[in-house]
């Protein structure tokens, strides 16, 4: 009997699910009767008195976005395009700024030891330019013994290609490779009369480009001294022009952005040090020679662009070793170069930079590549610095601080906190009000002084006064003493004669 209900609700149970599907689909496709319906009123419809409470609000959110999103992009590509038609000022301050940096601990340096303002600023500078200039003389005088020696073994190398394509597997006739050879010459000659006119305009585009190269190197000379001798007047009367209630805030973002830059340029100096050494130990190994300290230092500056810099720079030590040395080393100079990048890469930048600045490797190679794109080389030198200083001020402002212990520090940079309202006030008086103002605080000072050494004076006087009243008493009292003492020895010798006088007069009556 079991058995027969089992087979039974079995059997049923596919029936009652496929029932209940068609009953679903049934319902779901079961569609109002339009023909039918009954007319009726519309729908009463109460409008707002503002227009903008008919929209939705998720068409207001997404059309807020909207307009801010194109106000930034609108102003953000007005500020780039800007920046590239001022390129020639721009690039020589943002490179000021940066060598800032670097001497600015000689500056301070020389002023702690009471030296002029301007004259440590100039001392600074020219120390700076005298550290550079003999570092371009060596690179040069190198360059200078090593070239010619490198292009003749260049040459030996095509000689040498030469007859490898002759003698090697190719089996190449020499006519046959005296026709490509002249074929590749009378295509290069060709070309050349070609492009005659657009070499020439190159060649006085190089020379325009020349002539604006040394303008920039004079203007950021220039500024680097008065950033060194003015940076603090200059940065109060930048923050004068602000509303009063920017000034505070824009004040202590600017300290903490500038602080990030000099750590940024601390961490990849080292960096960049670390780089030039190694890689041009390993070139001076596998025979580099003269041309070894021309390498290391170009690529301790191209390191001072992250992540793509020394390696770039490092495939000219690659080249150099290729023409000198041959394949096999070559291929050893890479594998060094590849090693020292996977150092720089996993050990020095997480330990050096992730306390300097916290960006990306993403962020950093767009900013990069952005950079390179609008001013080449000095774009992408300059970009991450940038980018870091932006990061930092933004975080600041938008209520992230980065170094809260800037917050109660007083001996920092840019002074105090909360003294920016004071230095403003204080850049507004004249000379001859600091003027007076120091004279009447050197004769207070001088006042204060000579009043500290009457008074001392006057202490030392009512010293020794009680010093001598002190000894003129222990005299008084030494003296009573002994006339006590005196006194008492007196008695003392009296009392003994009337005691003996009895007895040395025997004879007489009492």
């Amino acid at each position: 009997m079991e058995k027969k209900t089992r087979q039974t609700t079995s059997k049923e149970s596919p029936r009652n699910w496929l029932r209940e599907v068609r009953a679903l689909r049934t319902i779901t496709h079961q569609h109002p009767n339009l023909d039918e319906v009954e007319p009726i009123a519309p729908p009463k419809v109460i409008h707002g008195s503002n227009a903008a409470d008919e929209v939705a609000w998720r068409v207001r959110v997404a059309a807020a976005w909207a307009w801010r999103l194109i106000v930034i992009t609108v102003a953000v590509a007005g500020i780039t395009w800007g920046i590239s038609k001022v390129t020639v000022a721009f690039i020589p301050i943002a490179l000021a700024l940066l060598l800032t940096l670097l001497l600015e601990p000689v500056h301070f340096q020389l002023q702690k030891w009471h030296v002029n303002k301007t004259l440590s600023a100039a001392i600074s500078l020219i120390l700076g330019l005298g550290l550079l200039t003999l570092a371009i003389w060596l690179a040069v005088s190198q360059l200078a013994h090593g070239v010619p020696a490198l292009v003749k073994k260049a040459g030996g190398g095509f000689d040498k290609l030469i007859a490898w394509l002759s003698d090697g597997p190719l089996a190449l006739q020499q006519t046959e490779i005296d026709k490509y050879v002249g074929e590749f010459t009378s295509q290069l000659a060709g070309l050349l009369e070609r492009y005659s006119s657009s070499i020439a305009s190159s060649a006085w585009s190089v020379t325009s480009s020349v002539v604006s190269v040394f303008a920039m190197i004079l203007i950021a000379l220039f500024c680097l001294f008065f950033f060194l001798k003015d940076g603090r007047q200059i940065w109060v009367w930048l923050m004068r022009m602000l509303p009063v209630s920017f000034r505070e805030p824009v004040h202590e973002a600017g300290i903490r952005g500038w602080i990030t830059l000099k750590g940024y340029i601390k961490a990849q100096a080292m960096v960049a040090c670390v780089d030039a050494v190694f890689i041009s130990i390993g070139a001076g190994v596998l025979g580099a020679g003269s041309m070894t300290i021309p390498l290391a230092m170009l690529i301790f500056l191209g390191s001072f662009i992250p992540i793509v810099g020394a390696f770039t720079t490092g495939t000219i030590a690659v080249l150099v070793i290729l023409l000198d040395q041959g394949l096999i080393k070559a291929l050893i100079m890479l594998g060094v170069i590849l090693a020292v990048q996977q150092i720089e890469g996993n050990v020095l930048q997480p330990l050096l930079m992730s306390s300097a600045v916290s960006l990306h490797p993403l962020a950093v190679l767009l900013s990069i590549t952005v950079g390179t794109y609008f001013a080449g080389i000095m774009g992408a030198l300059l970009a991450v610095p940038i980018v870091a200083f932006i990061n930092t001020v933004m975080l600041y402002l938008t209520g992230h601080d980065t170094m809260p212990r800037l917050a109660g520090k007083h001996d920092r940079i840019g002074g105090p906190p909360g003294t920016i309202h004071a230095q403003i006030k204080a850049s507004y008086e004249r000379p001859e009000e600091i003027l007076t103002k120091e004279a009447l605080a050197k004769a207070a000072a001088d006042k204060e002084e000579q009043a500290a050494v009457a008074s001392a004076a006057a202490e030392a006087a009512r010293s020794e006064a009680v010093e001598a009243r002190k000894k003129a008493d222990a005299a008084a009292g030494a003296s009573e003493s002994v006339g006590a003492a005196r006194a008492t020895n007196g008695e003392g010798s009296a009392e003994a004669g009337a005691k003996e006088s009895p007895a040395e007069t025997p004879g007489k009556p009492e």
